[in-house]
């Protein structure tokens, strides 16, 4: 019965921790970042995706969300920057990181920031 005990605490911590998903903020732009969100189960990151204007730094489009990888980059054309931070615990994309690896593995991730980067090419050609 003694080593039961042990066993069955290490089962429902395992349990636990294999149930509750990953947490991010998901939104894209100040106002839409309210509360984070249950990723899905196979999301294992969060990622804060910025695209920066050089002519107007100041003018900075956050998207926050959900991914399976982690496609760390950063892109540069036409005077725009667009970089993709990501991190692996409950609500860690939070705040705005000022530094991207400049890294891109080749994988889903890639997909998706290609999507999430035309995204906010979109959205920025509109907002200006």
């Amino acid at each position: 019965m003694k080593l039961c005990l042990p066993a069955l605490f290490l089962l429902a911590v395992l349990y636990v921790n294999f149930v509750h998903s990953l947490e991010c903020h998901v939104c894209c732009g100040p106002e839409s970042c309210r509360a984070p969100v249950e990723c899905s189960p196979t999301d294992k990151h969060c990622l804060i995706t910025r695209a920066i204007n050089s002519i107007n730094p100041n003018h900075i489009l956050v998207m926050k969300s959900c991914a399976p990888t982690c496609p760390n980059s950063t892109i540069s054309t036409d005077g725009h920057a667009i970089s993709v931070a990501c991190c692996q615990s409950n609500r860690c994309n939070g705040k705005v990181e000022t530094d991207a690896s400049a890294g891109l593995a080749i994988s889903r991730g890639v997909l998706w920031v290609g999507v999430s980067a035309s995204l906010l090419w979109v959205l920025l050609q509109a907002s200006w």
